[in-house]
């Protein structure tokens, strides 16, 4: 198979889902992710109500689609290397030609793992991440197996692993999708592994393996290639967030099929519930 954007390599399918590792491509030579192409998106995205991402200027939040979003995203990213800004702009793969382009790494990239990526999971992200020099993007973790491919700038990225229990709890990964809160702590932070990204350089993240991110002296552009799992459902952490509340152990999702299946049966019932209640307020 002849590659457009990524050059074959062995840790693609030895460490993918397993653990992070660096890989090289070629997307800093594609005009679609130039300057000028990207400003263009912004201003797209600073527009249009239907579009999504998030957006700190001087490391405050500004609310997506707000007046004060509007008014400031475009003119950020122009002076982005004295802005103080965090920018994400998702789902760029609905402009025509930025589709083509996430079709074509899927495709590539369920060749190099040797995992069907179109049956597996569900439909792809392309997000982007436009940073001022010296920014810092806390601990976290996401939901998607993903590809980080930086474009322009540097950037430093601490990834711990997800699979050791010292280092993320069950009741961890249920926190952070009940309350978006996750904390590092003291006595783990030295066992990030740290991956130095440069254009034309990637990394890959497995889902739920914490990390954090550091900027470069420069402006920093890069792009993440997020994949889903069929089998992932935020909702399961939830409810064993509450149940761990009320005292009782629940079982990890994954575990147990059955257990899975009567927790969702009783979040859709709930939801179900909480519709019917909304619809006869508004009677």
């Amino acid at each position: 198979m002849t590659y457009t954007y990524f050059q074959p390599e062995q840790q693609f399918t030895d460490c993918f889902r397993r653990k992070p590792f660096l890989f090289s491509h070629n997307l800093d030579s594609n005009d679609l992710f130039s300057t000028a192409s990207v400003e263009k998106l912004a201003e797209i995205w600073s527009r249009d109500n239907t579009k999504s991402g998030f957006f700190y200027l001087d490391r405050k939040f500004r609310e997506w689609g707000s007046d004060d979003h509007k008014a400031s995203l475009v003119e950020a990213f122009r002076h982005s290397d004295l802005s103080r800004m965090r920018m994400k702009l998702s789902f760029i793969h609905t402009q025509p030609k930025y589709d083509k382009v996430l079709e074509t790494m899927t495709q590539e990239l369920s060749e190099l793992t040797h995992v069907d990526l179109v049956k597996e999971y569900r439909a792809p992200m392309e997000t982007l991440f436009l940073t001022s020099p010296n920014e810092f993007t806390p601990y976290h973790i996401d939901s998607e197996d993903s590809f980080l491919l930086q474009i322009q700038g540097t950037k430093t990225i601490y990834i711990f692993d997800g699979s050791d229990k010292e280092i993320l709890k069950d009741l961890d990964i249920e926190k952070y999708w009940a309350q978006n809160e996750i904390a590092l702590r003291e006595e783990i932070r030295s066992r990030g592994v740290r991956f130095d990204m440069e254009p034309g350089t990637g990394v890959h993240i497995p889902m739920h393996f914490p990390h954090m991110v550091e900027s470069g002296p420069t402006s920093s552009m890069s792009l993440s290639i997020g994949y889903e799992s069929i089998a992932f459902d935020r909702d399961l952490f939830r409810v064993n967030h509450q149940l761990r509340k009320l005292g009782l152990n629940p079982t990890p999702p994954g575990k147990s099929k059955v257990i899975d299946n009567t927790k969702m049966a009783v979040v859709a019932g709930a939801k179900g519930i909480t519709k019917t209640l909304k619809n006869l307020q508004h009677k």
